[in-house]
């Protein structure tokens, strides 16, 4: 029976939601243009202004492992144009040069607007609570951040890509391109600063319970500085960012983590560490027991306001460091 299945979830016992793939600017936002309407607005995605990667497996019809496949990397680069509605639906067309080669894509999908952290104004007072035996600290003063997230897709399945855009414009898209019967990995730098500014709040479901963590992403090292194969690797250094801030209100640079680490992924121990360096003083341990139990536990946890660092066996075959903020009642 399903009751009786056995779980175990190694964590830092203090976080519940999966870290999002989460660039710099390079175009002015004076070069685009929006919609009179009120219902759809035009958006634009400048990516052409610094080489992207397209990045090719040698000895495979894809890539398992970045860290560990035989590959070869060639320039990509891409200017697309089109709309988004009230609703955050978003239909784009454009040209996608991979290495030196145009593909005219027609690519659809929704965004969604994340909260990302807090802008703390310097020598702002800090107010103190207690969560549970922790202690909890936010700035007077401090603004809510936000960027966009937007995931994209063409009618044939050629493209599949996920793209982020911040207050600034900057940004770009990652994720996978079938070319010449190969699944590459794709990432793209640029700019859009219509895309942040004409995305809707995203309204949470009734029967969903989220703790307000920041929603950090390992591709933020990408954006800002242009190294895919660390942001492919840093899951672990983001979750602990994503922790850091939720216990600190501070907003801790994923690319410090990473150096931090010796310029390795972060395991759950080093994250223990590094957050214990940074005054946050969190449990690890492991939980074990039924189905209903670990569920239960976990819903316990977050309802008590208390997320966690949790390492999953991945779908692509490594394993994936995330944060648990929230659970829907409905799936449960």
């Amino acid at each position: 029976m399903v009751a009786n299945r056995k779980f175990e979830i190694g964590a830092l016992l203090a976080a519940m939601m999966l870290v999002g793939m989460t660039f710099v600017p390079m175009v002015s936002a004076q070069a685009e243009t929006l919609s009179d309407s009120s219902d759809v607005k035009q958006v634009t995605l400048t990516m052409d202004q610094k080489d992207g990667v397209l990045i090719i497996p040698l000895d495979d019809k894809k890539i398992t492992d970045l860290s560990t496949s035989n590959t070869t990397k060639k320039s990509v680069t891409a200017n697309l144009s089109g709309t988004i509605d009230t609703n955050n639906k978003v239909v784009l067309e454009g040209i996608i040069t991979l290495d030196g080669e145009n593909d005219k894509v027609q690519l659809s999908g929704e965004a969604t607007q994340v909260f990302i952290g807090w802008d703390v104004p310097e020598g702002a007072k800090p107010i103190c609570s207690e969560v549970g035996n922790m202690t909890m600290t936010r700035y007077e003063g401090a603004k809510e951040m936000y960027a966009t997230y937007v995931d994209l897709q063409d009618k044939s399945g050629k493209y599949n890509l996920h793209g982020e855009f911040y207050k600034d414009g900057a940004g770009g898209l990652v994720g996978k391109v079938m070319n010449n019967g190969v699944e590459c990995d794709l990432g793209l730098l640029g700019s859009s600063i219509s895309m942040y500014e004409n995305v809707n709040p995203t309204v949470t479901t009734k029967s969903s319970e989220f703790i307000t963590v920041p929603q950090r992403s390992q591709w933020e090292i990408y954006w800002n500085q242009q190294d895919y194969d660390a942001a492919s690797q840093a899951c672990g250094e983001t979750s602990a960012a994503m922790l850091e801030e939720y216990w600190s209100g501070n907003h801790p640079e994923i690319w410090d983590i990473w150096v931090y680490n010796n310029y390795a992924p972060m395991s759950t121990t080093t994250a223990k560490a590094y957050l214990d360096s940074e005054g946050i003083h969190l449990t690890k341990g492991v939980r074990t027991g039924s189905f209903l139990y670990t569920t239960g536990t976990i819903k316990s946890m977050i309802d008590n306001g208390r997320p966690f660092y949790l390492v999953e066996n991945s779908r692509w075959g490594a394993c994936h460091a995330v944060v648990l903020r929230g659970y829907d009642e409905d799936f449960i």
